[in-house]
């Protein structure tokens, strides 16, 4: 909630300065004002790297990683019980495919702590806490989509709420077509365990 968000916080901001172009970094703009604002977030209570260290070095370990599973059991009763959705199904089947990718990968970070592979946690600790989170938003947007459409097909068309109901339908479908795939993407970068932030020598950081 923390890391995720407020990191997200700040580019909703930066994305904002770019659409008022040159001026959205002046202060004849309030986004000048959110997007400085916005930055401390990701430092208060812990950097958000900090906090992805404390989720795949001491969160997905507890009670013996019980808590994770049922997390993950969680998102897999929903996939199961609406991938038939006819709206929604194809944006569920996705969510099934990313809990199946953080699935593995929570398995692999696994492994590198038991084989002794300390070196690459910190290298994909955010990265995992990123897809741990995009799994959540996804599975939470799903989640009100379904009730929306229930609530929806029981509602005059014409009836404000009808237009509430569509917006969480519609924000579920954009996260789930554009930016859950990434989850996957995530977890192939993850699986090619890349060193090369470590190999790279003192003598390559040339200075001018």
């Amino acid at each position: 909630v923390k890391a995720y968000s407020s990191d997200q916080s700040f580019r909703i901001c930066e994305e904002a300065i770019q659409t008022y172009g040159g001026v959205g970094y002046t202060k004849d703009y309030p986004v000048e004002q959110y997007c400085r604002d916005a930055k401390i977030f990701s430092i208060y209570e812990g950097t958000n790297h900090i906090q992805a260290m404390d989720l795949v070095g001491r969160k997905l370990g507890q009670a013996g990683g019980a808590n994770l599973q049922a997390f993950l059991g969680d998102i897999q009763k929903f996939v199961a019980e609406n991938s038939g959705h006819a709206t929604l199904g194809p944006a569920v089947k996705k969510l099934g495919a990313a809990q199946e990718a953080l699935a593995g990968t929570a398995m692999r970070l696994l492994m590198w702590f038991q084989s002794g592979q300390l070196a690459l946690v910190p290298l994909s600790a955010n990265r995992f806490c990123e897809m741990m989170s995009e799994t959540t938003v996804a599975w939470l947007l799903l989640q009100g989509a379904v009730v929306a459409e229930a609530k929806k097909a029981a509602t005059p068309p014409d009836h404000p709420d009808a237009a509430f109901y569509a917006g969480k339908t519609a924000a579920a479908l954009y996260f789930a077509r554009n930016v859950l795939p990434g989850v996957q993407h995530k977890a192939e970068l993850l699986a090619e365990e890349d060193k090369s932030p470590l190999e790279i020598s003192d003598a390559a950081f040339a200075t001018v």
